[in-house]
């Protein structure tokens, strides 16, 4: 199996959907509109699904777009400031799901780059007998509401502008870098017939002269090329133009499909030069703390061989501002969702799921909500609660899975890939524990016999 066995792509109805070449399994993530819960000490019933957010590849509008957000190819999506958004999850299988807003992972707190503090943190959690899951687990986990701030407690997601301070990024590093979402998807590992035979390919830089051989298979796909290329030239890969016979070769194509068995054929790369300059930079939206909703994070009990760690691949989701978003599409953006108040006075409900909590959740003690930088406290609103049964609700949606030819072709993943390797709950507690069995030995010393044993977690 590689790592290019998985693809990412958007289907018509604005669902990103993650799919093994040649499989069946597959994952599916749409962005929801939902109403903002109110934002003070209360803890809200889950809120509804407004629909789905349109979703825009990069691509298509790189001339409008800075070369910064296209270089990660991906989507965008419009948002309101102060507007609310869920995920929802369907999946055909186990897959694990790290998200971060902004460089802050949703679920833990932490950085997306793991430094020495990330490690102590980490122990201080461990001592404390407090589970250190960074991710979700689905099919298990079918929505996400927003950052996991407190045991079965999770606070909303609500879209602000960069620069003002709000976004939990802002919070946690004092900037601003990233912006919108990062989603790593890794899945469970699938046993596929091994036996796949090699070929080679040439690739002639024409700017340069320079040529380069690339091994491929007979699933290599023209994309996976030029996520190499882009690796190792560093040119986006939506300025690769790839001839092979003075034909372009479509990216959504298998390399085999031109050049058969044939060893070491030739492929000129040349670069697409786009005319005329940039327009002004979009309006970015980052996602700041609403108020409380109560929702657990399913923990992953799969044993750490299960993931396939490295088939990880990434997207990523660029949030815009509505007259941004108008700028660059040309396309107004949807209206906003009604108000909670607008909601509560047409009796429409809520949804309640009884959970087991998990103790799944980060350190968010130093993030306050938008309400509470600007020192408010929003009304509650009484609104009827539905029960409803884990067994068979999709969360207040009725989406369910289903077969969908109309795919685009076009790859959506992060050909940067994801900024750390994937580790399980389990692999980073051996890590941790390890550690601090080396580190009481080195204290002790070797020859005592009795070092300190790090504190069992298995309960996490």
């Amino acid at each position: 199996m590689t790592r290019h066995t998985y693809t990412c792509r958007v289907r018509s109805d604005n669902v990103v959907e993650i799919r093994r070449e040649n499989g069946f399994e597959r994952l599916e993530i749409s962005f929801k509109h939902t109403v903002r819960v109110p934002d003070n000490s209360d803890k809200s019933d889950l809120p509804p699904d407004m629909g789905t957010f349109p979703l825009y590849k990069t691509e298509q509008y790189a001339q409008s777009l800075p070369d910064s957000i296209v270089a990660k190819r991906g989507i965008f999506l419009p948002m309101y400031q102060r507007e609310a958004m869920w995920l929802n999850f369907e999946a055909s299988g186990p897959f694990a799901v790290k998200i971060y807003a902004g460089s802050i992972n949703v679920v833990s707190g932490e950085p997306i780059a793991e430094s020495h503090e990330t490690k102590l943190r980490r122990q201080a959690f461990l001592s404390r007998n407090q589970c250190l899951q960074d991710y979700i687990v689905v099919p298990g986990q079918k929505w996400l509401d927003g950052f996991a701030t407190s045991d079965g407690v999770v606070r909303q997601f609500i879209a602000t502008k960069l620069g003002d301070g709000y976004t939990v990024e802002a919070q946690f590093t004092g900037q601003e870098v990233y912006g919108g979402l990062q989603i790593e998807i890794t899945p469970a590992i699938v046993n596929i017939k091994s036996g796949q035979k090699t070929f080679s390919i040439v690739v002639q830089y024409c700017t340069t002269g320079e040529y380069y051989r690339f091994p491929f298979d007979s699933r290599t796909t023209v994309r996976d090329l030029q996520t190499v290329i882009h690796g190792i030239l560093g040119m986006p890969v939506y300025k690769q133009r790839l001839m092979y016979w003075g034909e372009r070769m479509r990216d959504d194509e298998t390399i085999f499909a031109y050049t058969g068995a044939c060893e070491n054929e030739l492929v000129v790369l040349s670069e697409w030069l786009i005319g005329g300059g940039p327009g002004p930079s979009p309006e970015e939206i980052g996602l700041a703390a609403g108020g409380s909703i109560k929702q657990a994070i399913v923990p992953d009990e799969f044993p750490a061989a299960n993931w396939h760690k490295s088939a990880t691949i990434v997207f990523n989701a660029q949030l815009l501002d509505a007259a941004s978003f108008e700028a660059v599409t040309g396309v107004p953006a949807p209206e906003t969702p009604i108000t909670m108040e607008t909601y509560a006075n047409l009796g429409l409900p809520f949804f309640k799921l009884h959970e087991e909590q998990s103790d799944v959740h980060g350190s968010f003690e130093q993030v306050k909500s938008v309400g509470e930088i600007e020192g408010t406290q929003e009304q509650t609103v009484n609104v009827p609660v539905i029960n409803i049964n884990k067994a068979t609700a999709a969360n207040p949606s009725d989406d369910t899975m289903k077969d969908s030819p109309d795919t685009e072709p076009t790859d959506i993943t992060n050909p940067a890939g994801p900024l750390q390797e994937f580790r399980s709950i389990t692999e980073v507690e051996k890590d941790l524990q390890d550690l601090k069995l080396a580190d009481s030995r080195g204290r002790e010393g070797w020859d005592d016999g009795n070092s300190a044993k790090a504190p069992d977690c298995a309960t996490c």
